[in-house]
């Protein structure tokens, strides 16, 4: 029968260290990339922010001409069209990215928060093992027979905890435990 335990957490000190350290390369050159692409995003802004108010200067400068007041021209008309459509697509790749900078820093924040879970996850499969390993000694220590169970399908050391229930099949006939005495006595 297989034992099945809730916690995915079972030694702290050692699960968050692993995972801190597993997410912190990851993160940190995440990091690095999105604070070199955020800058040239934010430089990029500006020089749209310029062109767009250049643009608009532009436009103002070509409205208050008399000699471009001519709205039947066909060049003029196609000159202000122009403009505008240049003013709209500047907007649209200043608001795009923007975007980008934020996705990059929601996967920034994304990939550090799963890699870190995975590790945590990751880690229960070496400390789960362990812990129950520990409570066989504590149980030995304190005079108990360990209950001995299998350990999960995907948990690690399983050849270690096979020697140690080896071992301890071994030494069982030498120790006295309390669970035998009462057994014993009745």
């Amino acid at each position: 029968m297989e034992h099945k335990r809730t916690r995915i957490v079972v030694d702290k000190k050692f699960q968050y260290r692993a995972a801190i350290r597993s997410a912190l390369l990851p993160f940190i050159t995440l990091l690095i990339v999105s604070t070199v692409l955020f800058f040239f995003a934010q430089k990029n802004n500006t020089y749209i922010e310029e062109v767009v108010d250049n643009q608009g200067v532009m436009i103002e400068m070509f409205l208050t001409t008399p000699a471009l007041h001519n709205s039947e021209s066909t060049t003029i008309q196609e000159g202000e069209k122009t403009f505008k459509q240049n003013i709209g697509m500047l907007k649209e790749i200043r608001y795009n990215s923007q975007l980008v900078l934020y996705f990059i820093v929601f996967i920034t924040i994304l990939q550090a928060v799963v890699i870190f879970a995975f590790s945590i996850i990751s880690s229960h499969r070496i400390t789960g093992p362990l812990y129950v390993m520990k409570q066989y000694l504590r149980d030995i220590r304190d005079g108990k027979k360990p209950e001995i169970r299998p350990l999960r399908e995907k948990d690690r050391l399983k050849e270690f905890h096979k020697e140690l229930i080896e071992t301890i099949h071994y030494v069982e006939p030498h120790l006295p435990f309390e669970n035998d005495r009462n057994k014993s006595d009745t």
